[in-house]
């Protein structure tokens, strides 16, 4: 480092010193990436008077994710008495997460472009009038792959939610703010969220969701997805961190949010979309980019020496370090104070925290994502007639929704299950994630449940109540299960499936899961549910926990475990079978299941769940 970078780097040293003005004439917003390591202090480490590590965050344990729209999905429950919409209706919401035992909001501002009130950046509802279906028809065509008229419902829910916007604008109301003032009156942290690189838009560069830079080619990524051919899909389209415009750009929104409004921490999320450079990237760029995330601690450190800085990320460090972030070095630098980790749609039950820790040291704090549907594995809604609309239309597809015939010809409305309509699915989640050593729990895309308003099915909010005390969840119900496979190409983000599997006649296959130990007489039983294909009889298939002596007596059932909302039931092609196994084998930490097919066929398994229930309770869900 030359001397004259040198004297600008200890003019940055001070926090106090580096006013706006300062930061801005320093000239870490212009340049190729590695011209910011020229404009950063020596250390960047915390100040002396902040303690270091997951003790500094050890009053974040409960938090809470909302996205930009969260507010806005479902005004009947937050302003039943309707009118225009209201700071009311914030008040109320974030009093419910706070009764709920919530510590921290953690609340994203954006897409490429800013959704509060603001007069510096491209603002979503800048030329929005109300009831304007034309500017919502040309949001919709940016979802990839949705039909005509489920994109013509998307654009007429739109216009209804973004008028919701508008009341409260034309009452003077910033919601972003009014949030931060509505967490300090129920004592939760506001921290902001910002998505880095939200695709979900990316198939009209023109679309009012997205920023003007993105219409030019040279701002975008190509949209390669890593199979044997090197073709691109539209969600892959995300900005081009390798151009300057595009990291000023983020590096403004990110600005203002900092400076501008009353917030205790930063959150950049690169889970929607973990997408940065074109893959692979070399080692200029990867320093490049951390010199970047460099200028944005300084940012928050010019703000307030304890200003939190966090990461949210899939758990595939070498994918992340491919495509330019080096979450290791991060670390190593102490650029950031926390990370959260998670699988992008269906939450993660194999998440490795325990073996992340090792790799990215003890000063991280280290958060275990849950995000909203427990696995791809389709359910029956027996008390459902018709299909649900909700969601198709507010979810464009992230879901596996279908409606079959039966072989009567009577409807079947099937689906995914949400983990949030579901508290025992809720506390399994959560104590599988802190005994591995989670210093707290992130909870993603919670509220979906309502927003899709399928009938009968409603998120639990009380389930979140001292969800981050392991010795709380132990004893209490629970419901288990494994992630199972992906068609998408965001598997390669996610921690990989055990399931489905094909186990050959007289074999065995292991799986693993970590799981909470239960106390001696917590009164508690466990019921194991191998789903199989329906095809394949499975005579003679056992089960051991832990090296116990594999159980092969059970019990037939086309009943869940546990009821997700109307969700109670297997779909036709599957059947199940449920194991009564001794509670008292489970251990903290990874717990191995051995699937012993003594059977003369093969068996191919669909799933896997555990249930922790009550004895003396019905062994199925009603």
């Amino acid at each position: 480092m030359g001397q004259d970078s040198t004297r600008q780097a200890a003019d940055l040293s001070a926090p106090t010193t580096l006013t706006r003005r300062d930061f801005l004439g320093s000239g870490a917003l212009a340049g190729s990436l590695p011209a910011l390591s020229q404009t950063m202090p020596p250390s960047l480490g915390a100040a002396e008077s902040v303690p270091a590590g997951p003790r500094r965050l050890s009053a974040h344990r409960n938090l809470f994710n909302g996205d930009c729209n969260f507010l806005f999905y479902n005004p009947e429950l937050w302003q039943p008495e309707g009118g225009a919409y209201s700071a009311r209706a914030i008040h109320r919401y974030l009093g419910t997460i706070a009764d709920s035992g919530v510590d921290t909001l953690l609340i994203n501002p954006n897409t490429q472009v800013a959704w509060y009130p603001t007069k510096k950046l491209e603002y979503l509802l800048q030329d929005y009038r109300r009831g304007d279906v034309a500017f919502t028809r040309s949001v919709a065509a940016g979802l990839a792959g949705m039909a005509p008229e489920l994109a013509e419902k998307f654009a007429r829910n739109m216009v209804e939610m973004l008028d919701l916007y508008l009341d409260l604008a034309e009452a003077g109301v910033d919601w972003l703010a009014e949030c931060a003032r509505a967490c300090r009156a129920r004592g939760i942290s506001p921290w902001l969220s910002y998505r880095m690189n939200p695709t979900h838009f990316s198939s009209a560069p023109e679309s009012p969701v997205n920023c003007r830079l993105f219409r030019d080619p040279r701002n975008r990524l190509s949209g390669r997805v890593p199979d044997a051919t090197g073709s691109t899909q539209a969600a892959w389209v995300g900005l081009n961190y390798g151009q300057p415009a595009v990291r000023d750009h983020m590096f403004a929104m990110i600005r203002e949010g900092v400076e501008s409004h009353d917030y205790e921490g930063l959150e950049l999320d690169w889970l929607r979309h973990p997408l940065c450079l074109e893959a692979p990237a070399s080692q200029k760029q990867i320093d490049g980019m951390t010199d970047w995330f460099a200028a944005i601690r300084a940012l928050t450190k010019a703000r307030r020496p304890d200003y939190i800085l966090g990461v949210r990320a899939p758990a595939n460090l070498p994918y992340l370090r491919s495509i330019g972030i080096d979450l290791k070095a991060l670390a190593r630098r102490g650029l950031i104070d926390c990370c959260t980790f998670s699988n992008f749609w269906q939450t993660s039950w194999e998440m490795p925290l325990d073996e992340l820790r090792r790799e990215l040291g003890p000063d991280l704090a280290i958060y275990g994502g849950m995000e909203d549907a427990p696995n791809w594995l389709e359910t029956h809604a027996p008390s459902l007639t018709e299909r649900p609309a909700g969601p198709d239309v507010q979810l464009a597809g992230d879901n596996a929704f279908h409606a079959k015939k039966n072989q009567e010809g009577a409807l079947r409305v099937r689906g995914t299950r949400y983990l949030t309509a579901s508290a025992e699915l809720i506390r399994a989640n959560a104590a599988g994630k802190l005994v591995l050593g989670a210093d707290g729990l992130e909870q993603f895309n919670f509220f979906v449940t309502d927003q899709v308003r399928v009938p009968g099915l409603r998120a639990d909010y009380s389930a979140l109540r001292r969800l981050a005390d392991l010795e709380f969840l132990r004893g209490q119900e629970k419901h288990y299960a494994f992630n199972t496979a992906s068609v998408l190409t965001t598997k390669i983000w996610d921690v990989a499936e055990q399931l489905p599997v094909r186990i050959a006649p007289r074999q065995r296959r292991a799986l693993r899961l970590p799981m909470c130990a239960e106390p001696a007489g917590a009164d508690l039983m466990l019921v194991v549910q191998l789903v199989l294909d329906r095809a394949q009889p499975g005579e003679a298939c056992g089960i051991s926990l832990n090296g116990a002596w594999p159980v092969f007596e059970r019990t037939e059932t086309g009943n869940l475990l546990f009821p997700a909302g109307p969700y109670t039931r297997h779909v036709e092609e599957h059947r199940a079978w449920n194991y009564i196994l001794d509670c008292g084998t489970i251990r903290d930490g990874w717990n191995e299941i051995v699937l012993y097919n003594e059977s003369a066929g093969e068996l191919s398994v669909a799933g896997l769940e555990l249930g922790l229930k009550r004895r003396g309770g019905p062994v199925e869900n009603p």
